[in-house]
């Protein structure tokens, strides 16, 4: 084996000496880069508070590298479109149950770009809106016992939601869970409606799809312990105003009649 020369030495180690050098440039880019990006995305997680998942680094790194690939798109209404189609009529609520007088004012607020928790982050109430809405919410649900009950989400884990009532056959999609209010910074809602009622929603500005509705990406992500999100959940986004509180109220008096398939809603 010929023996390197002194010419040959310095070569290489100069060679590996740019190698590390451009290896710490590329590291110091990065992290210069990535980290602060990361470190807003992850207060943005912070901002929603409880949610599904665990509000703190472990529930963001989750939902981040496992939950995100699997979102869909939040804003189309063609699957409803086919399924009003193929109900030829003998759907429950093919008309739907919802009457919009108006498109949302001001256009969509911003949600946030993580799958969940799902929460906007703009056009947020002020607390006496938010109080309103949450008293208006709960006296929806004593009111109307006789088709629903209240009790603790199972999707959120610690806000109030609309349960079938004991009485009332429940088709099992979700547990019987029908709509949510969120605490916390934006009091947005979740809610399941008719098909044609998704419609009339997403095309008032009123809302917009979960990105998991429509798949099974929450019962293979959870290994079974949760249920798949069905299409027609939407967000609901929180109302600003008395006047939005009676919209979104409609709304959510939609969902029962149609999960429930009974129109007596007081």
């Amino acid at each position: 084996m010929p023996i390197p020369t002194l010419q040959t030495l310095t070569s290489t180690l100069n060679t590996h000496s740019r190698v590390n050098v451009a290896l710490s440039a590329f590291a110091l880019l990065t992290s210069t880069l990535l980290l602060p990006a990361a470190y807003r995305d992850y207060k943005i997680f912070k901002s929603y508070g409880p949610g599904g998942v665990p509000n703190n680094a472990l529930g963001w790194i989750l939902v981040r590298v496992f939950f995100q690939p699997f979102g869909r798109e939040m804003l189309s209404t063609d699957e409803y479109v086919r399924r009003i189609a193929a109900a030829e009529g003998h759907g429950k609520g093919d008309e739907g149950f919802l009457m919009l007088s108006e498109r949302r004012k001001e256009g969509r607020p911003v949600v946030g770009p993580h799958v969940v928790p799902q929460r906007q982050l703009t056009q947020v109430p002020d607390e006496v809106v938010m109080e309103k809405f949450c008293d208006v919410f709960n006296a929806f649900g004593l009111r109307n016992h006789h088709l629903v009950k209240l009790s603790r989400s199972n999707l959120e884990n610690h806000v109030p939601a609309l349960f079938f009532a004991d009485h009332i056959p429940s088709p099992g999609i979700l547990n019987g869970e029908i709509a949510h209010i969120h605490s916390g910074n934006d009091h947005s809602a979740h809610v399941i409606l008719a098909p044609a009622d998704c419609i009339k929603v997403i095309e008032a500005g009123w809302g917009q799809r979960h990105a998991f509705s429509g798949s099974s990406a929450m019962t293979y992500l959870s290994l079974g312990t949760r249920p798949d999100i069905p299409a027609e959940y939407l967000l609901i986004y929180a109302p600003r105003t008395e006047a939005e509180i009676e919209t979104v109220m409609q709304i959510i008096a939609a969902a029962v009649k149609f999960m429930t398939g009974r129109e007596d809603v007081r």
